[in-house]
């Protein structure tokens, strides 16, 4: 059985060197901007163990105007940043893709979030980017 941890609306849970989270609508009813962020520091602290992990945030079955606040909430953390290797977000279309995005490049980060919607390219990417990480440290 995976370590997993579930919220209202909400699933975190580590499954080969990758953090995934599942969200849905009952979650942004439920929980505030600094609850999202507070909700998120302590899972990946509890499941990543101490370890630099890529996460894969899953937004395929969730509203524009919810993904894009929680784009934001997620991408511009410090305190996340900290903790994952790579931000990785999952959309169910090309125009959240390209909206999200443009988001990235406006705000100007070092280290982009990348964006899929494909979910079998987000995990090679997570897979990819662990690797790298593990054999150059």
């Amino acid at each position: 059985m995976r370590n997993e941890l579930q919220f209202d609306g909400i699933i975190f849970w580590v499954e080969n060197n990758i953090i995934y989270t599942n969200l849905n609508s009952k979650f942004f009813e439920s929980y505030q901007k600094k609850d999202v962020e507070d909700i998120f520091y302590n899972s990946i602290s509890f499941l990543s163990n101490g370890n630099y992990l890529p996460i894969l945030i899953q937004l395929d079955h969730v509203n524009t105007y919810n993904t894009l606040s929680l784009f934001k909430t997620i991408s511009t953390s410090k305190t996340i940043k900290n903790l994952v290797l790579s931000r990785i977000f999952l959309v169910n279309s090309l125009g959240k893709k390209a909206l999200l995005s443009l988001y990235n490049i406006l705000d100007n980060q070092i280290v982009p979030n990348k964006v899929y919607t494909d979910y079998n390219m987000a995990v090679r990417y997570c897979n990819n980017d662990y690797l790298f990480f593990n054999n150059v440290s």
